[in-house]
């Protein structure tokens, strides 16, 4: 049997360390790929919810909506006149999109899991409202529909409508 010399056992050594400091390097790119993405997803969602607040700024129509609970209770959005309507719709879009923006969040990986559990539950109490659901369905990301799909399709409120 050969006996090998200490150069090859430090060149073997060098190697497995070159090749873990690579992996490493790997592991922190990709981290740093799926924050960039995180970003990019926040910065979107941002602007749409940005669009809404602007039209919500000074609207004494909204603040008579939060006033009477209308904008976070599960409510009967039939008995308001048709402005108040326009901005209860305005007021649940804006909450959807918030909470699919924390879903996104939740599914790269950069939501911890005890603020998913409560994101999760305001989904699950905003998709029984059937009044709110069309909202739900029409702005839902590909991935966003498939957790829809798994949720319960009873009524908290409301008769369920097809789209």
């Amino acid at each position: 049997m050969k006996k090998v010399n200490l150069d090859t056992w430090i060149q073997l050594l060098g190697m497995i360390g070159v090749l873990g400091g690579l992996v490493f390097v790997g592991l922190e790119m990709r981290q740093s790929q799926q924050i960039a993405i995180g970003g990019q997803v926040q910065a979107r969602n941002e602007a749409f919810l940005n669009l809404y607040l602007a039209m919500l700024d000074e609207e004494p129509t909204g603040r008579s909506l939060f006033a009477s609970g209308y904008a976070a209770a599960l409510l009967d959005p039939t008995q308001l006149s048709d402005d108040e309507y326009d901005v209860w719709f305005m007021i649940k879009s804006w909450q959807v999109m918030s909470l699919q923006n924390a879903y996104q969040q939740y599914e790269m990986g950069l939501l911890p899991t005890t603020v998913w559990q409560q994101v999760e539950s305001r989904i699950q109490d905003q998709f029984s409202d059937c009044y709110i659901r069309p909202i739900w369905l029409t702005a839902a990301t590909p991935s966003m529909s498939a957790y829809l799909s798994t949720l319960p399709s009873d009524c908290a409120i409301g008769q369920a409508q097809e789209l």
